[in-house]
């Protein structure tokens, strides 16, 4: 593309073969009228996909020689980029052509937004199956942190250009380079994966800045959901609910974090809800999720030291005034931010 482009898109790919083409020919096609960087990392892939991706003349392969995890991928990603606007994107996607263009747009809309993320279409949603990178998507949908500790995927009801979330989903999300050179960091490289891009947004909320959903920038993802019992699923699953409340933690003071905590260990059974299972599915995988929910609180205690310097930081640099983070989190409505950084609540309270 351009020497010096305004936008940088890093694809994180692992073992990915299958998704590489019809990825990188929708993001290279895009109605952007600005220039911008294509950069591949693969993290240590042995399915030929770095063969794949070489002869794209518009893209900037980057191997590495083991797999690094979404964070460290995405984080030597981030060291290779020159945009104003870093774009992460997973390789399972397939994006609209207006996607980039809405994207950049979304956080130019106000100088308070500072992140966020695409318009998801999943595989359960209806408009899955068309994947039209053309015509606009009619509905919008948005992945967010719920009352319950656990991200809820969602019908927005109306679909304005921006609505506020606390969550950026890692699918895809946009990040102004400012806010990174202020934060020292993208992803908490100690995540290695799962429930980091949900650190990234509260990390940015806790700045004072707005994190939303650009709800006309779309994204088809092949979400893959393997429903198996494994012993690799358990230990995904302690992660991700680890990983969940360690972002808590990192974010919130002590007397927010316990009924944060709590909340959250009640719901995250619950998550087997949000992908599209039958019934019985859903009630099967609640009972199983239990012994990883209780797997996770032990460690999550045995991680915090390794985090316990990060969070002094971030709780050093906070700007949103106290107890709004814990009542934001149980709240079901997200509130903006004034431009000067400090939250406002919607008439009505938290």
């Amino acid at each position: 593309m351009s020497a010096t482009p305004i936008a940088s898109i890093i694809v994180l790919g692992w073992n990915g073969a299958e998704y590489v083409d019809d990825c990188l020919r929708s993001v290279l096609d895009q109605d952007f009228d600005r220039p911008y960087e294509v950069l591949f990392v693969d993290n240590g892939s042995t399915d030929g996909t770095p063969d794949l991706v070489t002869p794209y003349a518009g893209v900037t392969l980057h191997r590495l020689d083991r797999n690094y995890g979404y964070c460290q991928g995405n984080n030597i990603g981030y060291d290779r980029t020159a945009g104003d606007y870093v774009i992460f994107l997973n390789q399972d996607v397939v994006v609209q052509r207006s996607w980039l263009r809405e994207l950049v747009a979304a956080v130019e809309s106000d100088p308070s937004i500072q992140a966020a993320h695409a318009n998801i279409v999943q595989p359960w949603y209806p408009e899955f199956g068309a994947m039209d990178r053309i015509e606009p998507v009619a509905a919008a949908y948005t992945a967010d942190l719920s009352p319950l500790g656990l991200i809820h995927y969602r019908k927005l009801p109306s679909a304005p250009a921006v609505v506020d979330t606390l969550f950026l989903h890692g699918v895809s999300i946009i990040v102004r380079r400012v806010l990174i050179d202020e934060m020292g960091y993208v992803f908490d490289p100690d995540m290695f994966a799962y429930a980091e891009d949900m650190d990234l947004g509260l990390r940015t909320r806790c700045l004072g800045y707005r994190t939303v959903v650009a709800t006309r920038a779309t994204v088809y993802h092949k979400h893959t959901l393997d429903s198996r019992p494994s012993l690799r699923a358990l230990v995904k699953t302690v992660r991700t609910i680890r990983n969940r409340l360690l972002a808590l933690w990192k974010c919130s003071t002590w007397p927010e974090f316990v009924p944060l905590a709590l909340v959250t260990l009640i719901g995250a059974p619950l998550n087997a809800g949000e992908f599209g299972l039958p019934p019985w599915k859903r009630a099967v995988y609640t009972a199983l999720l239990i012994p990883p929910t209780i797997a996770a609180v032990f460690a999550t205690l045995k991680a915090m030291p390794q985090y316990a310097e990060r969070r002094r930081r971030v709780l050093a640099s906070r700007r949103v005034g106290r107890w709004w983070f814990l009542r934001t989190v149980l709240s079901s409505r997200r509130p903006h931010l004034s431009r000067q950084g400090r939250a406002t609540v919607p008439s009505g309270g938290a």
